[in-house]
Parts: structure tokens; sequence; C-alpha cells
């Protein structure tokens, strides 16, 4: 069913006070979507206005309606092009969104590239459903080493609902096509974002090159 206008209103105001505890990123990374609406209502939101967030979204085909976008600090970067990649083989339900960014450092703009994935559910079974998966973050490494080509030293991110647990086939794939985990970073005991039935796991991943 639909939410109530009151049901709608308490989740952005969700969303909006996550993006605000976590400082206001540069860059916000988002699946699930319905349409860039959504998003230009986010932004516009009381405790998110001020920070210029720029809504970024391409209508996929996803039978539900829901996509990926990205919200951009319009006063910490530049949304350069947005791609809506399409992998063969219908290999993808929602098509990954690739943004190129000028995002200003204190050293000096910085180009980055993104590339936002929404993998397979799990609803199947973990075992019914890795192979796509693992192909799914196959394809992403081809992708990144493509830009690799034109960039040899580009800051490149791998990132969103990767419907994969931490050490998991595709995620090890990604690790193996030379991305490097930002949780790796962490102390193991820290390397979780929910804790369901008593276990610790994360599902949502950044994953990014050696410049980035």
């Amino acid at each position: 069913p639909l939410p109530t206008g009151k049901e709608y209103d308490q989740d952005l105001a969700k969303v909006a006070g996550t993006i605000l505890a976590a400082g206001a990123p540069t860059v916000v990374a988002l699946q699930e979507v319905e349409n860039i609406g959504v998003l230009q209502e986010l932004a516009a939101h009381e405790l998110l206005a001020a920070y210029q967030y720029q809504p970024v979204l391409i209508e996929g085909f996803d039978s539900r309606g829901i996509d990926v976008g990205y919200l951009v600090r319009s006063d910490q970067a530049q949304v350069k092009d947005t791609q809506q990649l399409m992998a063969p083989n219908d290999l993808f339900s929602r098509p990954p969104l690739l943004i190129e960014l000028e995002v200003q450092t204190a050293d000096g703009p910085l180009t980055v590239f993104l590339l936002n994935n929404h993998f397979l559910s799990m609803s199947a079974g973990v075992e019914a459903t890795e192979g796509t998966r693992t192909a799914q973050a196959a394809w992403n490494v081809e992708m990144v080493q493509q830009l690799l080509l034109d960039h040899p030293n580009a800051c490149i991110a791998v990132m969103g609902d990767l419907n994969s647990f931490f050490e998991s086939l595709p995620i090890q794939t990604l690790r193996a096509g030379g991305l490097l985990h930002v949780m790796d970073t962490l102390e193991p005991e820290q390397r979780y974002a929910y804790i369901y039935e008593g276990e610790s796991q994360v599902l949502d991943h950044i994953l990014v090159t050696q410049a980035l």
C-alpha cells in the first residue's frame, strides 16, 4: 500500500536526519528511490536545505519502480557526467548509475567516479542467487578497468546495496579486481552496519581504487 502523507513525511525526515548525523557528506548514494521527485523533496527538507544537495537519478526498469540515485552537495562538488550503465544479458534489474564529479578539496579540484549499484537480493536464498551477484561484481570490475584505461590514476568507488556479506564471493571478487573495502581500515569488531538476531553483518559496501 502507498504510504500516507504523514508516513511519507516521517520517512523523509528519518532519511534527512540520518544524512545529517553522518555529517552531511559531499555525496550520498541511495537505493530503492521511486523517482527524482523524492530526491528533490529530500534535498529541500528543512534539515538538509542549507547543504545545497543536487539530486541525480535516471529512471530504470525495475518491476517495482525502484532506482539508485545520488545527492551531491553543489557547494563542494560539481556533477560533470551521469550515465546509466547497461550490462549484457539482463544482468541487472536495477541498472547501475555512474557519475563523474569534480570535488573541491583543500589541495584543489579532484575528479572522482562513483558507481552506485543495487545487486540482486538474497530473497530466493544465498546459494541460489550468489552466482548472479558475483557476475554483477565482476562486471563492476570490468567497468573500473575501462575507466582506468582512460584515467590511469582515477579515484573510483564502487558502492551500494550489494546484498552480500563482508567476506562473500561477490565482495571478494571486487577485492580481487584491485578495489579496497573501506571497512578493511577498521578493527574486525567494527566491520558491521547492522545486527540481526544477534549477528553483526554488512550488506551495503564501498570499495575504492588505490588512488582514492
